[in-house]
């Protein structure tokens, strides 16, 4: 059997806000021995992903994720007028109750509820703008304009799955191998074929990642649009292909207003991709299944404010309720990948 590029690959696959989890969760690796050799990440991962190419040390890295920087970035998150829920909420509400798989071309270009740069580097300048580890970043490339919003489908693909990587590494990925023909995927809008992006700056590679729809707008980058890591949340099978040993979560299955935008704009169902990637074997599964319970006032969440009918989200009050919120992350994914090693001991 021919040898996988890598020894080690560690997979972060979501998180939204709570990216400080994952760098406990690498931490714990290193502690253990099983230092991944290679990064593939998608989501809120993807910031985790960038902070560990930045800095050498864990605590460096630790520093960084509670350092002033940072909190000034999160503290100035802003929201649209598409937070009122008029507009968000009955939007999602619509979604709910259609149970069609993607039956018209979605509006991400102008709904979303977070207001972000779309390109963070000028705000966060201790980023790392190439990788010091193999690292590869889930995104989507839209195959479609806003002169085709609204428009039937009718089986058009009006997404493509794309890699942010280096050059050296993209050598190690066999595109046929990994190519979208998953069974969850049949009949959604996304586009089989997978699309390599060699030496995108690594901060505008994330902030593509975490454009959720209807979260955060897409990215417009050298002409095209792009979406976030959520049309691959859980890349195993790119994993397998490249690592020998993998490092892969356990997650929570998807709750319903997810489910339905996932099923409104990508035309697949997020907990049948789910169901169908926990099939596959792993060498280690971190269960993260209970994280929005455990990390539950330490990141920051969406809130309903019924006298102002509309989304809020929780931002930390002060400078100290930062640094102990992503301590209590990072802590939280030290722990489940030490609880892993030591179920293996008993």
């Amino acid at each position: 059997m021919k040898k996988k590029p890598y020894p080690t690959v560690a997979v972060f696959s979501g998180g939204g806000t709570r990216y400080a989890l994952y760098l406990g969760m690498y931490a714990a690796m290193q502690h253990y021995g099983v230092k991944p050799d290679l990064l593939i990440a998608a989501c809120g991962g993807s910031i985790a992903a960038n902070i560990i190419n930045s800095f050498a040390t864990d605590e460096q890295r630790k520093a960084f994720i509670q350092s002033e920087e940072l909190y000034r970035f999160v503290q100035n998150t802003r929201m649209t007028r598409f937070k009122m829920l008029y507009k968000i909420g009955v939007y999602c509400q619509r979604k709910v109750r259609n149970t069609f798989y993607a039956p018209y071309i979605e509006n991400i270009f102008d709904k979303f509820i977070v207001d972000m740069p779309t390109d963070i580097r000028p705000l966060l300048p201790s980023l790392a703008v190439r990788p010091i580890l193999p690292t590869i970043v889930v995104g989507a490339r839209l195959l479609f304009d806003r002169a085709d919003i609204g428009k039937e489908r009718n089986g058009r693909k009006l997404y493509r799955k794309v890699l942010f990587t280096d050059a050296e590494t993209a050598r190690n990925i066999d595109l046929p191998a990994v190519n979208c023909n998953f069974k969850s995927y049949e009949g959604s809008a996304i586009d089989s074929q997978v699309e390599l992006f060699q030496d995108v700056p690594l901060p505008i590679a994330t902030r593509i990642s975490v454009s959720d729809m209807f979260y955060v707008q897409p990215v417009h980058y050298n002409g095209a649009y792009f979406a976030g890591g959520i049309i691959d949340l859980m890349p195993i099978e790119l994993a397998e292909q490249l690592g020998e040993t993998i490092f892969f979560e356990r997650k929570k299955g998807f709750g319903t207003i997810d489910e339905a935008l996932i099923r409104a704009v990508f035309g697949y169902s997020g907990n049948r991709r789910l169901q169908e990637v926990m099939t596959h074997s792993v060498n280690y599964w971190v269960d993260t299944a209970d994280m929005n319970q455990a990390l539950s006032g330490h990141y920051i969440e969406k809130n309903i404010n019924l006298l102002k009918l509309q989304v809020e989200l929780k931002l930390p009050k002060t400078y100290a309720q930062f640094v102990e919120d992503m301590d209590f992350q990072w802590q939280y994914g030290y722990d489940r990948v030490a609880q892993h090693f030591k179920n293996k001991q008993v």
